[in-house]
């Protein structure tokens, strides 16, 4: 509604346009939250942080965010978490210490908790071993 607002759009006209699309099911922020989670998570990798966080800037509710976070699987979040790892640093030597500061802030960037960064960091050292 801010968005129509700000276009400069009537209360009057936006009410009659949400309640309709309401009546409809087209409007549905559980919903969406719970597509968008699902979409960004899988295809662009994202941690929870940084889904919370633009869930958050679109408006969502924060019932609506945390419902849809639930649903999120940390192993399969781990997964992603290493998966992106290993696309970052490459062949780099994980051992130096730059190498593993540059992919935890990369991971951090992506929306993962350092927990998670933690245990790809250990996961990725004890690999090269």
């Amino acid at each position: 509604m801010r968005r129509l607002r700000r276009a400069g759009y009537e209360d009057g006209t936006i009410k009659t346009v949400v309640d309709a699309l309401a009546g409809a099911d087209l409007l549905d922020d559980m919903a969406f939250a719970r597509e968008w989670v699902e979409s960004r998570s899988r295809s662009r990798k994202l941690g929870r942080v940084r889904l919370e966080a633009e869930l958050r800037r679109k408006g969502v509710e924060s019932d609506a965010i945390a419902e849809a976070l639930a649903g999120l699987d940390s192993e399969a979040q781990a997964g992603r978490a290493l998966e992106l790892a290993r696309g970052f640093i490459g062949s780099a030597d994980i051992s130096d210490p730059a190498v593993r500061r540059r992919l935890a802030g990369y991971l951090q960037r992506r929306g993962h908790a350092w927990e998670t960064i933690k245990q790809v960091l250990c996961d990725m050292a004890e690999k090269e071993r």
